[in-house]
């Protein structure tokens, strides 16, 4: 019988060059999957910050023209810098809302957060070590008529005094800044509606 060994062809290995090529390419692999999952988990962390703003936004909104429209009396604070406030009587004429904002703790309601169920949301997931800065930019309470982008979009306001008097804009922007690797990106998020101060009605 034959030996047939000598069929098969026998090889040294890789050389250095397929070698350090092969690590190149690696690396190269390795750097990009890297790169996507920081850029998933940057817009996972984003998306997470972005819904808690939005969701204490809409809720204080609906909190704040509530009450202007079932108040007995409805008052515009002095506007100071970028910020309104709003003095409220509700309706059983003894119950005082003394609306004010700032930058860091949001709106509050005498001196105590608006809403019973949610802070501003400067803390939490995501906010450690100033990853995302979340800050109050805009409160502004007006009157329809007054508000230039109403009046941009709608042109004639209505004559009627009364109407005009107690319908209000109220506006507010918050801003969401990302600080990451030396740089910094700001979003601003606006929340807007329009409330019927009935105490400027019925006159």
């Amino acid at each position: 019988m034959k030996n047939s060994s000598k069929n098969f062809k026998h090889s040294a290995g890789l050389t250095l060059m397929e070698l350090v090529t092969s690590m190149v390419i690696a690396s190269v692999a390795a750097l990009g999957l890297g790169v996507g999952i920081a850029s998933i988990v940057g817009f996972y962390q984003d998306d997470w910050v972005t819904k808690d703003v939005r969701f204490w936004g809409y809720e204080c909104m609906d909190f704040i023209v509530e009450n202007i429209d079932t108040a007995k009396k409805v008052d515009r604070r002095q506007y100071l810098a970028n910020y309104d406030g709003l003095l409220i009587t509700k309706e059983d004429g003894v119950t005082l809302l003394n609306i004010q904002a700032s930058e860091n703790a949001g709106l509050t309601n005498n001196g105590f957060p608006l809403l019973d169920y949610a802070d501003f949301p400067t803390e939490g997931t995501y906010k450690d070590a100033g990853q995302r800065i979340v800050a109050l930019e805009k409160f502004r309470v007006s009157k329809l008529v007054d508000d230039e982008e109403f009046r941009l979009k709608f042109g004639a306001v209505p004559a009627e005094p009364r109407l005009t008097n107690s319908l209000w804009s109220v506006e507010m922007v918050i801003s969401v800044t990302t600080k990451y690797q030396g740089e910094s990106f700001t979003e601003y998020m606006k929340f807007k509606r329009i409330a019927w101060a009935k105490d400027k009605y019925f006159i």
